[in-house]
């Protein structure tokens, strides 16, 4: 082996040896050209990336210049010319030239420019050793990107099912779906909602939403998108090409065997550079989940309300010198029938029984306690049973039936007295009344005693209020008072006086209905459910 050959082994010893380092194209150009400009005779060193096909991407060089004019003589060698004048001119009596194609879309065409006394065979032989160099390093960048390219739709997809599931609203949900996907996944996205109707736009963003309003705003365009969508659900999903809108992938939104409409991406790209297909798919699955689970969680929350209803009289009764108005406010968060009650009972001789009261725990035990306790109550005062052996009635059931479970309850006893009315309160461990006088600000009943259900005998709070004319009685479940905001703070510490002031004197209706919701717009945390029943002396 001559010197030069030996000098040769060691070069491609190092290029393979260099290989798993190599982290780009560019540096896989500066490794292999320089190692060929060092064959005997050669003046320079040409490498050409392209596409598929003969589109060129990028010109790299060493030796004699690949610029300028040369540009299209080196297109011109890769297609099959052997000779060219300005090569003559630059020197070059011999090109040696090889082309290979990479894995994926990227393939390269390399060339050796030789003088009169350069050998092309054994240029020809060097080349072929660098070439093999250089496939086997683009296929490992090709692997690599692959990986990456996985592990950031891996971590895109994740972040996607994390965010969607992490609220249960179906707005909301649609909103986040669009957002998760532009800019990190496309440069737009649609999202059709299925109703009885058909399909409906919900949401739309894109990095540049002047274009995007400009193209829904577009009958032909809007109509073509909206087109798409239907044949989706009917089954042609897949990538389109929309004059105006570039590139669209469209995907069915279907999980549990329900489809809730469709999922348009919109790519200003070609189409290489779009994700694959069964990503868009797998992320419009996981959006799909999402909006079903929102739709089930709604479906289960109007059951849920369906149920307290049932649990609620129907109607307020009627009585002479009184209204009545009751408001139920279902938490933000339930899934379970909640504790809270009231009622009021109208007695043969005119005294009115207004009670309310709040089972702890949800659920089906729960419902079935405060159906109970609710008929209970209601059943004994109407036979005109004191408050307080109605109230003992029906601590010694729950005693006597073992329930572990204990209720908190409160029963105001109206009496007509000398143009108002005589109020006889009694508490078992439930919140004291709001007494809302005419034309003054609000007082604060007492509460007291026990819970119902938790000792052999009952003590009960007492207390005595007398309503005049255009007073109120507001009685209310610990939801009301305890909703708690951002920074924990209790409605009633930092809200409630200034809406009882700015409620002062409305109507009963207005006041339970602005009262229970000035309190489920204060907690920012899932508040208990709330409510409230309000007695008004007639004026």
């Amino acid at each position: 082996m001559t010197t030069e050959d030996s000098g040769w082994a060691g070069t491609i010893h190092r290029l393979w040896a260099s290989v798993a380092a190599i982290g780009s194209r560019e540096e896989l150009s500066d490794l292999v050209l320089p190692p060929l400009l060092e064959t005997p005779g050669a003046v320079g060193v040409w490498g050409l990336r392209h596409t598929t096909g003969a589109a060129i991407t990028v010109y790299r060089s060493a030796g004699l210049p690949l610029a300028g004019e040369a540009q299209p003589i080196a297109l011109a060698l890769a297609a099959g010319e052997t000779k060219h004048d300005w090569l003559e001119d630059h020197g070059v009596r011999h090109v040696v030239v090889t082309r290979f194609d990479g894995t994926g879309d990227v393939g390269g065409t390399m060339m050796v420019l030789l003088d009169e006394t350069g050998d092309p065979r054994l240029a020809a032989a060097r080349l072929g050793q660098v070439a093999d160099v250089t496939r086997e390093a683009i296929r490992r960048l090709a692997a690599h990107r692959a990986e990456q390219a996985q592990q950031t739709r891996d971590a895109l997809l994740a972040e996607a099912s994390l965010q969607m599931d992490a609220v249960l609203d179906r707005a909301q949900t649609m909103r986040r779906v669009a957002r998760m996907a532009v800019p990190a996944i496309a440069e737009g996205c649609l999202v059709y909602l299925r109703d009885d109707a058909g399909l409906e736009l919900r949401s739309a963003v894109h990095i540049d939403m002047r274009r995007l309003d400009a193209l829904l705003a577009d009958e032909r365009i809007a109509a073509r998108l909206t087109g798409l969508a239907t044949d989706a659900v009917g089954g042609r999903p897949g990538m389109r090409a929309v004059p105006g809108a570039g590139i669209v992938d469209v995907q069915v939104l279907r999980a549990r065997g329900r489809t809730s409409g469709v999922l348009i991406f919109m790519f200003d790209r070609d189409r290489g550079d779009v994700p694959p297909a069964p990503f868009l798919r797998d992320l419009a699955l996981r959006a799909a989940l999402a909006l079903d689970n929102g739709e089930l969680y709604e479906q289960r929350r109007r059951e849920v309300v369906t149920m307290q209803q049932h649990l609620l009289p129907r109607r307020l009764p009627s009585a002479d010198g009184l209204e009545f108005a009751a408001s139920y406010t279902v938490g933000d968060r339930v899934m379970e029938v909640g504790g809270d009650f009231y009622d009021v009972v109208v007695r043969a001789d005119g005294v009115v029984a207004a009670l309310i009261g709040d089972v702890c725990g949800r659920g089906v035990d729960a419902a079935a306690l405060t159906g109970m306790s609710r008929h209970t109550l209601g059943a004994l005062l109407h036979e005109g049973l004191s408050p307080a052996r109605a109230l003992r009635r029906l601590n010694e059931s729950l005693r006597r039936e073992g329930s572990w479970r204990f209720l908190t309850a409160g029963i105001a006893l109206l009496r007509p007295d000398a143009g108002g009315f005589a109020v006889q309160w009694m508490s078992c461990g439930h919140p004291a009344p709001l007494i809302l006088r005419h034309g003054a600000p609000a007082e604060a009943g007492r509460g007291g005693g026990t819970p119902i259900g938790v000792l052999p005998q009952l003590r009960i709070g007492r207390s005595r209020i007398r309503l005049g004319a255009g007073d109120a009685l507001v009685m209310y479940t610990d939801g009301l008072t305890e909703s708690r905001d951002a920074q924990g703070l209790m409605f009633e510490d930092a809200a409630l006086p200034q809406v009882l002031e700015r409620l002062r004197d409305v109507p009963p209706e207005t006041l339970v209905r602005e009262l229970s919701a000035a309190a489920a717009g204060f907690g920012t945390s899932g508040a208990d459910d709330i409510a409230v029943l309000a007695i008004g002396v007639s004026p």
